[in-house]
């Protein structure tokens, strides 16, 4: 009795099946849920289980006893006397009382325009309410009239002789023009310039080469003596 159920179920779930039929069936994704990890996590995961057994198996003993030295910084005497000052003000502050204060009453000052302010808007308000009423049917039509001026005949005649030298200058023909040979002239100079001109270096030569200590030293005579100061006022005195 036991054996009938076990063989009879298959049939009837496959007979379920094949009446429903493959319309019922949904489209499902396959989802990974164990994704293999990367190159980059793993080599990450390696080092910092290398780094969590060196930090294990660290030896405390290797490192050295140090003494902490606390250095406290006393205050200057003016950054004692600029706490003092900001203490001060913020005590005064903290008590003080609004009631203390006078009421004021604020006056507004209106500074009336000039006469000539007065004058300039006027003179604006006036031009911009002609502006606005302004038709352009009250203009005039105008013709415009373009005046061309002549050139006078020195104006044409250079014109002219500008544009045949320019036509002279494009139907000019190299093959025209004859061949020439050049001749370097290179004159020697004469026996009278050579002469001449070894004077004048012999000349500067000496000029050049002159010492003074060669020199003799020569006192100056004076030929003609001028008057004194009281010879011209005895001078004056005999005139008169």
């Amino acid at each position: 009795m036991s054996t009938t159920p076990a063989k009879t179920a298959p049939t009837e779930l496959l007979a379920e099946i094949n009446k429903s039929g493959t319309t019922n069936l949904h489209h499902v994704n396959p989802q990974e849920k164990n994704p293999l990890p990367s190159a980059e996590v793993i080599n990450q995961e390696r080092t910092e289980a290398e780094l969590r057994d060196r930090i294990g198996s660290f030896n405390k003993d290797q490192l050295k006893h140090t003494t902490t030295e606390e250095k406290t910084v006393l205050p200057s005497p003016d950054d004692i006397q600029n706490e003092k000052v900001e203490q001060e003000l913020r005590e005064r502050i903290g008590s003080f009382h609004k009631e203390d204060l006078n009421p004021t009453e604020t006056a507004v000052k209106v500074v009336l325009p000039t006469e000539d302010d007065i004058h300039h808007e006027k003179v604006e308000q006036e031009l911009r309410e002609r502006i606005g009423s302004f038709h352009k049917e009250d203009l005039n039509p105008t013709e415009t009239t373009v005046k061309v001026v002549l050139p006078t005949e020195d104006v044409i005649e250079q014109e002219k002789q500008e544009q045949e030298l320019k036509n002279s200058i494009n139907s000019f023909k190299r093959t025209s023009l004859k061949h020439t040979e050049t001749q370097e002239k290179n004159p020697l100079p004469q026996s009278e310039a050579i002469q001449l001109e070894k004077k004048e270096t012999e000349l500067r030569q000496s000029i050049e080469g002159f010492e003074k200590n060669q020199l003799k030293h020569a006192v100056t005579d004076e030929k003609v003596k001028l008057p004194t100061k009281e010879e011209i006022l005895e001078a004056k005195k005999l005139e008169k």
